[in-house]
């Protein structure tokens, strides 16, 4: 047995409908129009990966996410074993419900996440147990390059016993929609993994930058001037000799002031990008404040065009400050 990868992936973002936010979705739950972009991302990436099998959850958000992973290059097997984690009897409840009628075990459970699960449901260690033995399963019957997909729950509680993490950190495991993670299968088995919950390119393309402003109510005001500092940035990039990747640049310009209005709002937004899967755009959009002594070239460049536009026009610095 030859070293190859397993690519788990969790499925792209699914339509959730509009009012509070529910503990579990409908098993036909479909993508909703991002998520149908992040798809597509998908199998441009995985054109790159040399995929010898495509698995999936039987969740319908997954087998869509692997329609769009596949693009009709390879068969898409479906394993039941890679479903999301049972809520039980909490399904479908918002959680305001689920706090009203079961208070103890809501409380309890609040206080080990990890390992306790919801009445007649499971818990992320059981299902993370669960997700483990099929993709030991999975493993077995295929060789080279795989990829899964599956669910966020299941995903973490499956990844944190992997990475040695106790269970009470579960939800520190990075899974965003449509996040990739990279497993090193070594020639005896063993699992390495490489690189947690990150999305198949360094940032977001112009559609998913316009979703997430918008998810975010960033204002007009703020996305003018963002704009602004992302035409000066790449202005002063033509001007040096240095490498630099563009898009990269503009990506981390348009979005280095998306929580602008919260407080501390540079380390809220890197925080932001990289829970969505892009922590090379969130170190950029980290220090556009206070820029280290040694950094990177986009990072400079950021953080000199922000200080050259004043709302959404040029200034000197001497203006400026």
């Amino acid at each position: 047995m030859t070293k190859r990868t397993l690519f788990l992936i969790r499925h792209a973002q699914p339509l959730s409908g509009d009012g509070p936010k529910r503990c579990s979705l409908p098993e036909d739950a479909p993508l909703d129009e991002a998520g149908m972009h992040q798809a597509a991302l998908l199998g441009q990436w995985a054109r790159e990966q040399e995929l010898t099998a495509v698995w999936s959850s039987p969740f319908l958000r997954a087998i869509q996410t692997a329609q769009g992973l596949a693009a009709d290059r390879l068969p898409i097997q479906i394993a039941d074993d890679l479903r999301e984690m049972d809520s039980g009897h909490w399904e479908g409840l918002t959680f305001d419900e689920i706090k009203l009628r079961w208070p103890k075990e809501y409380e309890a459970r609040g206080a080990a996440l990890g390992t306790t699960p919801p009445p007649g449901g499971e818990s992320f260690a059981d299902a993370g147990a669960r997700l483990g033995r099929a993709i030991d399963r999975i493993l077995s019957q295929t060789t080279g390059n795989i990829a899964v997909v599956a669910h966020g729950g299941a995903n973490r509680g499956w990844l944190c016993t992997l990475l040695g993490w106790g269970p009470h950190r579960v939800m520190e495991v990075r899974q965003p929609w449509g996040g990739i993670t990279a497993i090193t299968v070594e020639a005896d088995g063993t699992l390495f993994p490489s690189s947690i919950g990150q999305q198949p390119f360094l940032y977001p393309d112009t559609f998913l930058q316009e979703q997430l402003l918008t998810r975010c109510g960033t204002p007009s005001r703020v996305i003018a001037h963002c704009r602004a500092v992302a035409r000066c940035a790449l202005q002063l990039a033509q001007q040096i000799h240095e490498p630099v990747d563009t898009g990269l640049l503009e990506a981390a310009c348009l979005l280095h002031d998306i929580l602008r209005d919260k407080p501390q709002h540079a380390a809220a937004g890197a925080k932001l990008l990289n829970k969505e899967g892009y922590p090379r755009l969130a170190q950029i959009i980290s220090c556009h404040h206070d820029l280290p002594e040694k950094t990177d070239t986009e990072s400079r460049l950021l953080y000199l065009a922000d200080k050259l536009i004043q709302e959404d026009q040029t200034v000197s610095l001497e203006e400026r400050f």
